[in-house]
């Protein structure tokens, strides 16, 4: 199954934890035309996680990883995006490649009952994104869009150090 990861989920190391989906494997950048990413999904730990927004403009664009998966990870990966408390839908996506073509893919879409233009980041997820966007070269501009979005500290040390091991490669 192809799978269109566009938040942290473009970190490989992320995306292949045994609890999301162990057999991902990037396939190469894409692209949602129509579409900005933002930080205004409510996560179950009360923060912004990336949604896709859909926009009226063919020219806003929102850089994601293509990644093929096996489909029994379909159901680690739904449970791990919080499918089941209804905040992500799993959408089908239209997708062009950087250097023409196009296909197509699911990815997660938050619903909009769990959208708060309000929420922030905490900072180590901002980073997971980032490090994912460098890690897979999406275009410099766009990583420094990102990294230029105020993240907030997370009271939870034992979580935010998860998150740094992540980071850190383990």
């Amino acid at each position: 199954m192809k799978y269109f990861a566009y938040g942290s989920n473009m970190l490989t190391r992320r995306l292949t934890h045994p609890s999301r989906a162990p057999s991902a494997c990037a396939s190469g950048i894409a692209v949602a035309p129509g579409f900005v990413v933002k930080f205004h999904k409510i996560g179950m730990d009360g923060s912004g996680k990336c949604t896709l927004v859909s926009t009226p403009n063919l020219e806003n664009v929102a850089y994601g990883v293509l990644y093929e998966l096996a489909d029994r990870d379909v159901a680690g990966l739904d449970r791990a995006e919080g499918v089941h408390t209804g905040g992500y839908v799993r959408c089908p996506i239209n997708l062009r490649h950087p250097r023409g073509g196009t296909t197509s893919a699911m990815t997660y879409i938050a619903d909009d009952r769990f959208v708060d233009s309000e929420r922030k980041p905490f900072d180590w997820y901002r980073d997971l994104v980032v490090a994912g966007a460098k890690e897979h070269g999406l275009p410099a501009r766009y990583i420094e869009e990102i990294a230029r979005i105020p993240g907030v500290a997370d009271a939870d040390t034992r979580r935010s150090a998860q998150a740094h091991q992540i980071l850190d490669g383990f």
